[in-house]
């Protein structure tokens, strides 16, 4: 089972939208948000009904052959189902796809979209799309695996500045960026570690006088935003920053109280925006 770009109803399309983990199974309303972001974008895409890890968790923890079993069994199976690209929004799974994968993997033919790039273009070749220009200064903090690993500094800074926001920049920024603690499974090693982390670098940006952070990925998101109460920034992913811009709205759910630790998701208020058909 697929379910189709909107974009897509009328051909399949070899594209997958991987999101990951953390925002298939606690942001789900951002999940679907991205999906609605590609759609006015006309970027074709289609998604699994079912959510997959990439297995960079399992290869952090230090279970390197249940990691790379992981990536054989995906691999397999996006061929199985004629996928020949795949676009993700998780820093986490790019690093795995774009790192890891051609180590475990040498003979994989898949190719493995940046999405930033693609979405810069598209912003940049068409100003339409942008129904509200924000005209705010924010900051924008640099994840770790796409930053670190990866070498992606510009296009997240590019795309903001193209829908009308100004960077300011903290101290530590790019290559010399400050972890922000939710990197490499530490939350869950040491949380108090982590959360002190992620406090520090709120400070940072509000030393520089902003209100507003930009993350990408629901890691960094979840972390810095639990840790950002009464000091004065507000934590954005980017999903939420590009939907406001285009005019997307997002849905909300009903979300019990904490459960261990993590919000469980109980209800979904409105029709899925997204067709579901037989793959």
């Amino acid at each position: 089972m697929y379910k189709m770009g909107l974009l897509s109803l009328f051909r399949k399309s070899d594209t997958l939208y991987f999101p990951g983990c953390m925002i298939y199974y606690k942001y789900k309303e951002n999940f679907e948000l991205y999906q609605k972001i590609f759609s006015r974008l006309g970027i074709s895409f289609i998604v699994l009904e079912k959510s997959v890890c990439c297995g960079i968790e399992a290869l952090e923890a230090g279970y390197e052959q249940e990691a790379r079993n992981i990536a054989r069994e995906n691999y397999q199976f996006f061929k199985e189902n004629n996928i020949k690209n795949i676009i993700t929004t998780s820093p986490e799974c790019y690093k795995a796809f774009t790192k890891n994968y051609p180590e475990f993997i040498p003979e994989a033919d898949i190719e493995i979209k940046n999405i930033w790039e693609l979405l810069l273009e598209l912003l940049q070749k068409n100003n339409s799309y942008i129904r509200n220009k924000p005209m705010e200064t924010i900051t924008f903090h640099d994840n770790c695996y796409l930053g670190r690993y990866c070498n992606i500094y510009e296009a997240p800074r590019k795309i903001l500045e193209a829908i009308g926001y100004k960077v300011r920049e903290m101290d530590n920024n790019k290559e010399n960026s400050f972890c922000c603690g939710s990197c490499g499974g530490l939350p869950r090693v040491d949380a108090e570690l982590a959360n002190n982390l992620a406090k520090e670098r709120i400070l940072q940006a509000k030393r520089i006088g902003v209100k507003k952070m930009v993350v990408i990925g629901f890691e960094n998101f979840h972390l810095l935003n639990k840790n950002s109460k009464n000091l004065g920034i507000e934590i954005v992913e980017l999903s939420d920053a590009l939907a406001f811009v285009l005019g997307i709205k997002k849905r909300e759910v009903i979300k019990e109280e904490e459960i261990e630790g993590e919000n469980k998701i109980l209800e979904e208020n409105t029709e899925a925006e997204i067709n579901i058909i037989d793959g």
